[in-house]
C-alpha cells in the first residue's frame, strides 16, 4: 500500500479501541507497529513527513510549498520497491482492519492531504507528470494555510509519541497561573495543600480519573487529527505518578485540563 497516512490512521483508530475497550490484544498491535517504526528507518522517515506536513501552520504558501517540498525530498534516498516493502510489512498485520476502516477514512478531511503527500512521494517528475505533482503539492498546501491552530505542541521528532504533547483544546491555556483559577479552585487547592498524604493521593487519583473520563468522551466524535492528539494525551495522563514534591503544581495543571476539556 502507497498510502502511509491511510496506514497510520488505521492504527490510530486501533489504539482508540484498545483504550475505551481495554483491548489488551489490540494494543500489543498497536506497540508492533510502533516498534516497526522505531526499527525501520524508511517508515521512521515516512511517518514523520506526515506528522511534520499535517501539524505545520504557515499562512505564507512560498514558505508552505517549500516546507512540503523539503519534506518529500527526505523520500528520494529510498526506491519506490523499498518504501512499498516497508509499507506492506504494516499493512500486512492490519489487512482483516482494512475493510471496516476504508469508510470511515474516506470522509474524513485528512484523506485528500495524505493522497497529496503520497502522490508526491511516488510519482517520478518529468514533463508528464508536472501538472499531477503541481495540484498535489496545492492541496497540502492549502491544507498548511488552513490550520487555525496546531494540533500537536512539543511532539517528539524521533517518533511523534511523547509524553509532553497537549491538545489542541487545552495548548493555551494549559499553562495559566495559579491566580487565574477560579476561587473555588483555589479554597479546594487550600484544603488539599493542608490534609495527608494518603488524602493527597486519593485526591490526585480522582483528578486524574475525571480528566481521562473526559478524553474519552471527546474521543468518541473526534476527528481523525484530534482523536490522535487526544490519544497522545491520554497516554500522557495514564502514565503520570503521583508525587509530593509537585502535588499542588501537577493538581493545578490538571484542574486547568479538566476545565479546558469540558469547555
Amino acid at each position: 500500500m502507497k498510502n502511509f497516512g491511510f496506514i497510520k490512521s488505521v492504527y490510530n483508530e486501533l489504539l482508540s479501541e484498545s483504550i475505551s475497550e481495554k483491548n489488551s490484544e489490540t494494543k500489543d498491535v498497536f506497540k508492533k507497529y510502533l516498534k516497526f517504526i522505531k526499527e525501520n528507518e524508511i517508515l521512521k522517515t515516512q511517518f514523520l513527513i506526515y506528522k511534520n506536513i499535517e501539524d505545520k501552520i504557515e499562512e505564507n504558501e512560498a514558505k508552505a510549498v517549500e516546507y512540503i517540498k523539503e519534506n518529500i525530498a527526505l523520500m528520494n534516498n529510498y526506491s519506490k520497491k523499498e518504501i512499498l516493502e516497508s509499507n506492506k510489512k504494516l499493512t500486512k498485520i492490519i489487512s482483516d482492519k482494512i475493510g471496516t476502516f476504508k469508510t470511515m477514512y474516506n470522509e474524513s478531511r485528512m484523506k485528500p492531504l495524505h493522497e497529496s503527500i503520497t502522490t508526491l512521494i511516488f510519482t517520478e517528475k518529468n514533463a508528464a507528470t508536472i501538472d499531477k505533482i503541481i495540484e498535489s503539492i496545492g492541496v497540502a498546501s492549502d491544507y498548511i494555510k488552513s490550520q487555525s491552530v496546531r494540533s500537536v505542541k512539543n511532539m517528539n521528532e524521533s517518533l511523534g509519541v511523547s509524553n509532553e504533547v497537549l491538545t489542541s483544546v487545552v495548548v493555551d491555556k494549559y499553562n495559566e497561573t495559579y491566580d487565574q483559577l477560579s476561587e473555588s479552585a483555589k479554597k479546594l487547592i487550600g484544603v488539599v495543600v493542608d490534609s495527608t498524604e494518603n488524602e493527597k493521593i486519593e485526591f490526585y487519583k480522582n483528578v486524574l480519573k475525571e480528566c481521562v473520563d473526559l478524553v474519552n468522551t471527546k474521543l468518541k466524535e473526534a476527528d481523525l487529527v484530534l482523536k490522535e492528539t487526544l490519544l497522545s494525551l491520554k497516554e500522557n495522563l495514564l502514565d503520570r505518578n503521583f508525587n509530593i514534591k509537585t502535588f499542588e503544581q501537577d493538581v493545578l495543571k490538571m484542574f486547568k485540563l479538566r476545565d479546558d476539556l469540558k469547555d
